[in-house]
């Protein structure tokens, strides 16, 4: 937006030149927007005070004060502002020697239209070229602070203050406050940003820097001279900028901070108000003081049933209880009729999540790091995470029972192949492929008894069916039928197993 404003101590002048500049500005498309008028020197530089002027058109001769003048007192409290004489020839060199003082260029009147438009067209390039060049050096200048403010406070929230140095001396002003966002585009988040800033931070009282914390979130850092409400007001503006840009966002903002060392514990003041939005809908969100008293709560003494109930299911490999539950609680409904806090579904969240890993961990499966509390933007999809955690140990779950089958059928099968002669449990380890040790602790998971009891409980049936059957056979026989060297042997193990000798059973 460019305004030219004409200065002559006579009304009629002023108002034909306007309508001369008017004229060019529509046929040449020059890009005016507003062509105003003052009749003295005193008059123009009040309304500079008032209004941004970007080309001064002044009279040189004019009573109280000359347009010489005002071209010095102009020229050095606006230096942006484009100067030009207009002059009769009677004043010629007079005028020329006013150029020295920064005046672009000079009228002649009467004006001609030729004229004044080259040096419409002058003062516009030079405006142009000068914003575009301060406009470039103040995006370098921001984004070197960008880097160097996201390096420090990066250093600062990995604890390493030798590599977090100084303090970017660019930021001067006295508070500071850490603002994390959560946004359905990251990339547009950024985008969006650099383009609102470039025009809302021309209020020096306010530097707002982007930057990334170690979950790649979107957090800004504000270093400003304002009271929370102008940074509150600053962030409400931006949501509406990115909801009209079809973006929606949610922000939370920290308490303010007295120096940057405490970036830390500002962002994490941050992540913990934004995870509000479980609870509530809004777009910006300021901390306070209750929201850390609110953390002290844990849910086991809000919902111990739950509690108790939730980790049997786990121990149990209960799946079908599991999402039972999994569905039940993590809702809106749940959490409101119960009248939980943020902190009672966050400790929830922590104490369920600790479950899966326990029984991941007894799978030998290695789960992904496990999502921040903070990074979730609903109820909905906690319990979308824990459905997919859920699915993937049931899945391992069931491989592990497939195995358990495999290798429980494959020992038995060699056991009742081989129990009539001298077999150790080395030899079945091996044929299943597992250490004499775990296959020890295997086997008696999986059928409740020891590999021993297991191959007596064999023999014994097998001595048992052979006596039923043949009441004439020897015990001496059956012993060595059944894999015993020694009928004393024999007779002890079916006596201790049948609580009868074998010749009783067969009297019997």
């Amino acid at each position: 937006m460019f305004t030219a404003l004409i200065v002559d101590d006579d009304p009629l002048l002023c108002n034909a030149m306007r309508l001369k500049i008017d004229l060019v500005n529509q046929e040449s498309q020059l890009g005016l927007d507003e062509v105003i008028t003052a009749n003295s020197a005193y008059e123009a530089y009040s309304m500079m005070q008032k209004k941004q002027v970007d080309i001064l058109i002044t009279d040189v001769q004019m009573p109280y004060q000359s347009g010489l003048e005002l071209i010095e007192a102009v020229s050095k409290e606006y230096p942006d502002v484009q100067l030009v004489v207009l002059s009769g020839y009677s004043y010629y060199e007079y005028m020329r020697s006013a150029m020295l003082s920064g005046v672009v260029d000079y009228l002649l009147k009467p004006v001609k239209l030729r004229q004044l438009k080259e040096i419409l067209i002058k003062c516009l390039e030079n405006i142009r070229t000068k914003r575009n060049s301060q406009e470039d050096m103040a995006l370098r200048r921001k984004q070197t602070l960008d880097y160097r403010t996201e390096k420090y406070c990066s250093a600062l929230e990995r604890g390493n203050l030798a590599e977090a140095g100084n303090i970017p001396e660019e930021l001067t002003f006295p508070y500071f406050y850490a603002a994390a966002f959560r946004t359905d585009n990251s990339v547009s988040f950024v985008q969006l940003f650099q383009e609102f800033r470039m025009e809302k931070e021309k209020n020096a009282g306010l530097l707002a820097c982007h930057l990334y914390d170690t979950r790649q979130v979107n957090v800004l850092l504000f270093n400003t001279a304002a009271e929370d409400s102008a940074v509150r007001s600053y962030l409400e503006e931006f949501c509406a900028f990115a909801a009209s840009r079809k973006m929606e966002c949610r922000c939370a903002v920290s308490q303010r901070g007295l120096s940057l060392e405490e970036y830390p514990e500002l962002l994490h003041q941050a992540r913990h108000t934004l995870s509000y939005q479980l609870l509530e809908r809004f777009s910006v969100r300021m901390s306070k003081a209750a929201d850390r008293q609110d953390s002290t709560r844990y849910s086991s003494e809000l919902f111990p049933k739950y509690i108790r109930r939730i980790q049997s299911a786990f121990q149990s490999r209960n799946f079908e209880l599991i999402n039972v539950f999994l569905n039940e609680i993590f809702t809106y409904e749940f959490f409101h009729d119960t009248h939980a806090t943020l902190a009672d579904i966050r400790n929830f969240y922590t104490y369920y999540l600790t479950q899966a890993q326990d029984l991941a961990a007894a799978f030998h499966m290695d789960l992904e790091e496990p999502r921040h509390f903070s990074d979730f933007a609903s109820l909905d999809e906690i319990r979308l995470y824990f459905k997919e955690i859920h699915y993937r140990l049931q899945q391992q779950s069931e491989k592990e029972t497939d195995k358990a089958q495999y290798v429980i059928s494959t020992a038995i099968k060699y056991i009742e192949g081989h129990y009539n002669q001298e077999i150790s449990m080395n030899d079945v380890a091996s044929a299943v492929n597992m250490s004499y040790t775990y296959f020890s602790k295997f086997f008696k998971e999986q059928t409740q008894q020891s590999f021993s009891e297991y191959i007596t409980s064999v023999r014994m049936r097998e001595a048992k069916r052979l006596l039923e059957e043949d009441p004439s056979i020897k015990i001496k026989d059956v012993a060595n039928l059944v894999g015993y060297e020694s009928v004393y042997s024999f007779s002890r193990a079916f006596k201790q197993y049948y609580q009868m000798p074998p010749k009783n059973l067969r009297e019997k």
